[in-house]
């Protein structure tokens, strides 16, 4: 999950100010934005620590060394991004180019290469467990997807869907589910609940097989 600083405080100058320069100084930092360079000093102390930059010295002719200061791989989570934004702007384009059918055919080859990465760690597993391998594997995108007994099949529910602006725009988005379950355990599977229907969550209803 991507961390997040509040606010525009003189700690998130620090992080533009870096990610501007890609290194500098604290008497260069403090200079930039104006405050004094024990302040700053103060700052790079608490973002070294919480792993947003790091440290390196700068050698010189003469003198002390001076300590550099860059940002972590970390610290770039802190910045806006709009990945969503550019995942629907593709898929407009992909859909006025060829229509509906090919976001569904897009989807559904998603859906097959997850399938096909997955198929063998399911190798010699009964119905159940490989179930509850699928449904923790979808867990790990943060969907905090779980699944329930019911009359009709296993039910597995997604409370969060991490595409949800995208999948309101896109219904194809909601079949990656279904397909990558169907695919791997052999099985029908149909949509219960659905966020297109002003649902709270999605939800599919995974056909237990006739022999069980």
């Amino acid at each position: 999950m991507p961390t997040t600083i509040a606010g525009r405080s003189t700690r998130m100058e620090v992080l533009e100010l870096l990610r501007r320069k890609g290194h500098a100084s604290a008497e260069t930092i403090a200079s930039d934005l104006g405050v004094t360079p024990n302040a700053v000093r103060q700052h790079l102390t608490n973002l070294e620590r919480d792993g947003f930059v790091v440290s390196h010295p700068e050698r010189r002719r003469r003198g002390r060394p001076s300590l550099l200061f860059s940002l972590t791989e970390r610290a770039h989570s802190v910045f806006p991004k709009r990945y969503g934004q550019l995942a629907t702007m593709v898929l407009q384009e992909g859909q006025e180019m060829g229509g509906p059918e090919a976001l569904d055919e897009v989807f559904a080859r998603v859906a097959t290469r997850h399938a096909n990465a997955i198929a063998p760690q399911l190798e010699g597993l009964d119905f159940d467990d490989k179930l509850r391998r699928v449904v923790a594997w979808i867990g790990r995108a943060g969907t905090l997807a779980e699944q329930t007994e019911t009359p009709e099949g296993v039910k597995v529910t997604i409370h969060n869907c991490p595409f949800r602006n995208t999948a309101l725009k896109f219904p194809q988005v909601c079949t990656i589910t279904p397909h990558l379950i169907s695919q791997l355990l052999g099985t029908g599977v149909s949509q219960a609940d659905s966020i297109h229907r002003h649902d709270p969550y999605c939800s599919f209803v995974v056909q237990r097989p006739a022999d069980r």
